[in-house]
């Protein structure tokens, strides 16, 4: 028994030096601007504290001055309290002006370093995770973490040097008061101390639940075609209410958790007050301390007793924020996509494929597989020379936009080599990899923004004729010029607005500009009619001989035009 009490206890240092290291590494954050909002905490504090105790003195020469009739000094020692007090003010407000800048910049920088981490992720983090996952650490997460520095830092702080500050006159006008005021004053910050790990749990997992809440909320916007016509509708509907119900039971939880709080800080209020009435009357009766000093003592000790119960309210929130804070690190700790993926090259065969100048993509015994039960490539090669159309076929399942992926470097190859224009990409960044390919996948994505803006997003340096003519050569020049603001027309989200095969023609132009040397077409037919397909397919005609396609494809319609077809998979 002894062994296990030993390891809880060993257990919980280590969760406290854990606590610690997170907020450190959040403050670090700030970066050099860490010292000027500690120091504006400081300054607003001091203020705020020196304007209070300026006003206890007031208090007290006022009534000692009465109590011997003597007003000597009166005028002096009222323009001197007052002067402070008016220098209190102002450094209380200097302050906070300073600290409320300091905090928001803060803040940006956390979701900037969100944001920013989460474009330099590697695409296998987004297949295998929810997208609401993300917004979760970038919406709710953040903004609790931010508390930290908005809000709960400040408070935690202020309150600690302001009880410090108080004590100082405090223990100057009767020292033996004070201690009895003080220890009462102990009892209620070890009650409040019991709220610190329940309220941090309570954070982590509200934390959860919305992650949850908003990956359902998510399913069913993404899918609301699905959601009308088919029944899973209403089973959606159910799974996002009860979502919803586990949330608002943990916040309920939660809310239990600060009433109790509050509730608890409120009964040590008022035994702290009738302690002070009690032992104050006692200790005038006993001649330890006149009226004057009394009444000042009793003005610090309600600021007093307030800023010190505010301890042991604000470090079990102070608590909660630091679970947010803890996802946010667990977030910024994921791997990266490299700039380069290094890999094992196979010199004999990059001299191969170097050799052959009319090559323009080439992949010499390549394997891949996502995990170690199923192999999607084994020993895969081909060539495809330059300004060829090359059809890639093959069944379901067998690797076809895997090799796509490959291409465009969202994944390293475990086996064999790929080279594109006679380099190996072991020996390109992945920016000079892509740089050099353009992609248009099964379903273009489209911004709500205008057609120019979309189209242009493939080379944002293009002007408004080579938008023109990209549009052209995709040939989707003409149902542009029909619609009622042409190329400044603003599509819907998704690009939703506009027909399957005209957001497939734009996702094309968009391809078409960036002027690379390769465009890998995935699946770009698939899910278009005849017609549309028939549009498509001749502004990919238009193309040959001008760049390199590959396309992947199973209809015989689209791969009719090939001049050369390559099986995966078989």
């Amino acid at each position: 028994m002894k062994s296990f009490w030993e390891k809880e206890g060993f257990m919980h240092k280590c969760m406290q030096k854990v606590k610690q290291k997170t907020l450190f590494r959040f403050l670090g954050l700030m970066g050099n601007r860490l010292p000027i909002y500690l120091s504006a905490i400081l300054i607003s504090t001091i203020g705020d504290v020196g304007r209070k105790i300026a006003n206890s003195y007031l208090i007290k020469n006022v009534i000692t001055a009465a109590q011997s009739g003597s007003t000597e000094n009166i005028l002096f020692l009222v323009t001197g309290n007052f002067t402070v007090f008016v220098i209190g003010l102002l450094l209380w407000r200097f302050g906070i002006i300073h600290y409320n800048i300091e905090a928001k910049t803060g803040t940006g920088k956390v979701e900037k370093l969100v944001f920013s981490k989460a474009m330099r992720l590697p695409m296998s983090y987004y297949e295998k995770n929810h997208s609401s996952d993300f917004m979760s650490k970038l919406i709710y997460d953040t903004q609790k973490a931010s508390d930290i520095y908005t809000s709960r830092l400040r408070r935690l702080l202020a309150a600690i040097i302001s009880t410090v500050l108080y004590l100082i006159p405090m223990f100057y006008f009767s020292w033996e008061l004070t201690l009895c005021l003080f220890a009462v004053s102990l009892l209620t910050f070890a009650g409040n101390n019991l709220f610190a790990d329940p309220m941090k749990m309570a954070g982590k997992r509200l934390s959860d639940e919305n992650s949850r809440v908003l990956e359902k909320l998510t399913d069913i916007l993404s899918g609301m075609e699905l959601v009308k016509i088919f029944p899973v509708g209403s089973k959606l509907s159910r799974e996002y209410t009860d979502a919803n119900k586990e949330y608002f039971r943990i916040q309920k939880g939660a809310n239990r958790l600060s009433a109790g709080l509050e509730c608890l800080n409120c009964m040590f209020d008022l035994i702290g007050a009738l302690a002070f009435l009690g032992l104050g009357i006692w200790f005038v009766s006993i001649g330890r301390i006149n009226l004057g000093e009394l009444t000042a003592l009793y003005t610090l000790y309600g600021s007093f007793r307030n800023v010190f119960l505010e301890i042991g309210q604000y470090l079990p929130q102070m608590m909660n924020c630091i679970a947010n804070a803890e996802k946010i690190f667990e977030f910024l700790d994921l791997e990266e996509e490299p700039k380069q993926w290094k890999l094992e090259t196979r010199k004999q065969m990059v001299g191969e494929a170097a050799a052959q100048k009319d090559v323009i993509l080439s992949m010499q015994k390549a394997g891949f597989a996502y995990d170690a039960n199923r192999k999607i490539l084994d020993n895969f090669s081909m060539e495809i020379k330059k300004g060829s159309f090359a059809a890639i076929v093959g069944e379901s399942g067998c690797g076809k936009s895997t090799l796509a992926k490959l291409l465009l470097g969202f994944y390293p190859l475990e086996e064999g080599n790929i080279t594109i224009d006679g380099r190996a990409y072991s020996d390109l960044t992945l920016k000079e990899i892509r740089e050099q390919i353009a992609y248009v996948p099964q379903e273009p994505y489209l911004y709500e923004t205008t057609i120019a803006e979309n189209i242009s997003y493939g080379r944002c340096t293009a002007g408004r004729d080579e938008v023109i003519a990209a549009a052209k050569a995709a040939n989707a020049h003409s149902f542009i010029t029909r619609l009622p603001d042409g190329y400044d027309t603003v599509l819907g989200e998704r690009g939703n607005t506009l027909s399957g095969g005209e957001r497939q023609r734009i996702a094309i132009a968009r391809a078409i500009i960036r002027n690379a040397s390769v465009i890998i077409l995935d699946e770009a037919t698939s899910a278009l009619d005849n017609e549309s397909e028939s549009l498509v397919q001749e502004a990919i005609k238009g193309l040959k001989g001008g760049c390199t396609i590959l396309m992947i494809a199973h209809r015989p319609s689209s791969i009719a035009a090939a001049d050369v077809i390559i099986h995966v998979g078989g």
